[in-house]
């Protein structure tokens, strides 16, 4: 159960050191060491002082975002739903690569936001009656299309607009926070956009 898995993971976390004079050649230790490390950051916990710290009091009873994103686009019928999928993942990799490579990580989560958002309106197009015209590479105009279509209100244009503003690599340049914590973030916001846009959707298409 999640408590022993825990409880599990915090004896790694405070032994490491004893476990790794176990372990010959010593980089097969520091390798899945590393790794275990970037996963639970992506899951909101840092290793601290031989501590499992939990660093966002809101997951202690929720399941992962990110599984539960992949499963329902899965299940959506998004012409380019494994396209998404293929991203999401990959971002989840830059992350725990080594060494990470927290650009790439949020590139590729920009990308799976633009990429669905580009479906959910190429949709909305096609369920209405009189022809629109928008670029569907630009951004902002899929977004004011989805805004102009009542797929979403004024100020949730603004909350994805900022969300891919956020994500630009130019915009991630934090005082005092760490750079990982920083991506861990903005790759957050950005899974968080594309759960928002793709459940939104769904049960607009499926109402009487």
């Amino acid at each position: 159960d999640d408590r022993t898995l825990m409880l599990t993971l915090a004896e790694v976390v405070a032994t490491a050191g004893d476990l790794r004079v176990r372990v010959n050649p010593k980089y097969r230790f520091e390798e899945r060491m590393h790794d275990l490390t970037q996963c639970l950051l992506l899951d909101g916990y840092i290793i601290q002082d031989k501590k499992l710290l939990q660093t966002d009091p809101s997951i202690a009873d929720a399941a992962p975002l990110e599984d539960d994103l992949i499963e329902v686009l899965q299940n959506s019928g998004a012409p380019r739903a494994q396209e998404i999928i293929v991203k999401i993942n990959d971002s989840a990799g830059a992350f725990r690569a080594t060494p990470p490579d927290y650009n790439a990580s949020l590139v590729n989560a920009s990308v799976a936001l633009e990429t669905l958002a580009g479906d959910v309106a190429s949709h909305v197009a096609s369920q209405l009656q009189t022809p629109t015209a928008y670029n569907p590479a630009k951004w902002g105009e899929v977004l004011a299309f989805l805004r102009s279509s009542g797929e979403i209100t004024v100020e949730e244009e603004k909350g994805l607009a900022g969300v891919f503003g956020f994500l630009s690599p130019s915009a991630h340049r934090p005082v005092g926070i760490p750079e990982d914590q920083m991506t861990r973030l903005g790759r957050s916001f950005a899974l968080n956009m594309c759960w928002f846009l793709l459940k939104n959707h769904l049960a607009r298409t499926q109402q009487p």
